[in-house]
């Protein structure tokens, strides 16, 4: 059987050079919680093996299995040919630590308010215990709402979507985080599902 040219790639540092280098030759564009070769690389290597995306260091000389090799080289080439964003390849997309389940029926989850809220809104609002009852409009796979529900942890959450698909995958985020009790998805137009309602904060990052 006739050597392929992976074949001496073992370690994760090897396959990270190796992923930069092709991707950097394909010409990719990023931005799907990327910025440039090197962090989609590491993006996608760690999250096809199940390690902390946050983590790259301690596991840049891990030797890895064929099987595993495989699947890296696999990832590779078909983001190269398909040119789809990295997170629809391996099914996952993060804002800051928040983790959310991805697939082509939702916009990849990337927003300047989600990153807002992580590191701290008190300096822009104040007593954010005061925020009870929030809305995200244009949810898609619910990320801002799932994260608003996190920061105001005493705050009911309306999700509004339009398409039922990008609600599907919206759901099993909702699931996942466990927050079918206080964040609630609605199907419709904008204000159309929660007319005559009042909210606190409403937070909207619609498609572009």
């Amino acid at each position: 059987m006739p050597s392929s040219p992976t074949d001496d790639l073992l370690t994760i540092r090897d396959w990270l050079r190796y992923a930069v280098s092709r991707f950097n030759a394909a010409g990719l564009v990023y931005g799907h919680g990327t910025e440039c070769a090197l962090d989609e690389a590491a993006f996608l290597i760690l999250a096809t093996l199940r390690l902390p995306i946050h983590e790259l260091e301690p596991w840049l000389e891990a030797r890895l299995t064929r099987e595993e090799r495989s699947r890296i080289n696999d990832l590779i080439e078909t983001r190269i040919t398909t040119r789809k964003p990295a997170p629809y390849l391996v099914g996952e997309a993060w804002i800051k630590d928040f983790r959310f389940s991805i697939d082509e029926r939702a916009i990849v989850p990337r927003s300047y308010l989600g990153e807002l809220m992580v590191n701290g809104l008190e300096a822009t609002l104040g007593d954010t215990s005061e925020v009870t009852r929030v809305l995200d409009l244009c949810t898609g796979a619910a990320p801002l709402a799932i994260i608003a529900a996190h920061v105001f942890s005493e705050a009911q959450v309306d999700a509004v979507e339009l398409s039922p698909a990008a609600l599907e995958v919206a759901r099993r985020n909702v699931t996942g985080y466990g927050l079918e009790d206080r964040l609630h998805l609605l199907e419709g137009d904008l204000y159309a599902p929660v007319a005559g309602r009042r909210y606190d904060l409403i937070l909207a990052n619609p498609p572009y």
